[in-house]
């Protein structure tokens, strides 16, 4: 481990701690699941560091990636509570929503690496094609183009997916 990594780590995601530990607990509704959770979080963002030069909003990236951790750990507990229809209809329509996610995401990282990366750049790291272009020393219009060939393709993945 190189010394400048950790300091420019703690630098740039130790801030974000407070706001990702609220989000937990928001979600969770207990501080000491929150704190697990936000622990486990920044292990698994130190484990892929090396990862972490394409995010463009660190803290987006790190609330979503709280997010899902606490999805995950509340599917993994069971129903304490009466559900009635309305509350469970909810909870089908959140599941649903966050299976489309992660097939999303499967599909994107089946993507070549460029079209992966400005797909990722736009719709994760809220990234506009000026800083895309920017962030992956192209053009503009190369933007455009590999986001146009990653959609085509997310597209006949979507369909053969479908057919299965």
């Amino acid at each position: 481990m190189k010394r400048d990594e950790a300091s420019q780590f703690k630098h740039d995601y130790l801030p974000l701690q407070p706001a990702m530990q609220r989000m937990a607990e928001s979600l969770l509704g207990s501080e000491d699941d929150a704190a697990d959770v936000v622990q486990d979080c920044f292990v698994t963002l130190w484990n892929d560091r090396e990862k972490l030069c394409r995010v463009v909003n660190r803290e987006a990236w790190c609330i979503m990636l709280v997010k899902r951790r606490c999805v995950d750990l509340l599917r993994k507990r069971k129903p304490t509570v009466e559900i009635d229809e309305r509350t469970l209809a909810v909870e089908v329509d959140d599941q649903a929503a966050e299976e489309r996610l992660q097939l999303a995401m499967e599909l994107i990282d089946r993507l070549p690496e460029r079209q992966a990366e400005a797909v990722h750049l736009k719709h994760f790291d809220a990234a506009d094609t000026q800083q895309i272009a920017a962030r992956m020393h192209i053009s503009e219009g190369n933007v455009y183009t590999l986001l146009s060939r990653a959609y085509s393709s997310l597209k006949q993945m979507i369909q053969q997916y479908e057919q299965r």
